[in-house]
């Protein structure tokens, strides 16, 4: 556990230090779109590393994926975000109705996907080392994700509006509840019943967790949901003056 602690706050404070030097350093859009797509391209290559490291450890690389679902489909949140991330560094113009979704989408899930993947990693508590590099690499790479989330906000591609914030974030849970229905539903039926019971995306199936039967994604997302009713709340009041407030420009539009 000291050691999950330890490998976290220095990757914290190697993010800490990279979102000040993009803030400083990215003035124009190009440098800004650039940056945003190489850190979505990073984190793809990270998560995919472990192929390569297998092959050349073991040649176990087919083995390894086969025993990893989620190298194959997007079973995890954390999972839709990164490739959701490179689609939107690869968008020219985020400024559209779509883009704005998207970067909703990426951030708010992205920031508690990567968060979780960093401090709560149940690889590391499956095999609690560093030295195994899937392990590790599994951390690093939920680490350069959340880098590319919160470079959003810093870079100016994403803002706090109440009313647009939960409306996207509502579609986001929905979203990811189909997506995880659809993955479910594929291992059925191309594995089998128990294939898709240990897939178990979105933790739709079944909790993660044992003798925690009720934290199934109907419960999290519940509970997700008025955590980011509040966040966006207090965000909203944080953002804007009194008499401009996302109740005061609902009473306007009226």
């Amino acid at each position: 556990m000291t050691n999950l602690i330890i490998i976290n706050v220095i990757l914290i404070v190697i993010i800490v230090g990279l979102l000040i030097l993009f803030k400083k350093t990215c003035k124009t859009e190009r440098s800004k779109y650039l940056v945003i797509l190489m850190i979505a391209i990073a984190t793809i290559l990270c998560h995919y590393s472990s192929l390569m490291y297998h092959h050349f450890k073991d040649n176990t690389a087919m083995d390894f994926l086969v025993s990893n679902p989620n190298l194959v489909l997007p079973i995890y949140p954390c999972n839709v975000v990164m490739w959701l991330a490179l689609v939107y560094g690869i968008l020219r113009n985020k400024k559209t109705k779509f883009a704005m979704f998207l970067g909703d989408y990426i951030f708010w899930f992205g920031v508690i996907s990567a968060s979780v993947g960093m401090t709560v990693n149940i690889d590391f508590f499956m095999n609690p080392t560093l030295l195994d590099y899937d392990v590790t690499k599994g951390i690093i790479a939920h680490s350069i994700m959340l880098l590319n989330v919160l470079a959003l906000p810093v870079l100016g591609f994403t803002k706090i509006r109440f009313e647009r914030n939960l409306l996207n974030i509502f579609i986001s849970i929905v979203m990811m509840y189909v997506i995880g229905l659809y993955c479910n539903l594929l291992c059925r039926v191309i594995g089998s019943e128990q294939t898709a019971y240990h897939v178990n995306s979105m933790f739709i199936i079944h909790s993660p967790f044992e003798g925690v039967n009720f934290l199934t994604y109907p419960f999290i997302a519940t509970i997700a949901f008025v955590l980011y009713f509040i966040i966006f709340f207090i965000c909203d009041l944080i953002a804007y003056k009194k008499g401009n407030r996302w109740y005061n420009r609902l009473i306007k539009n009226k």
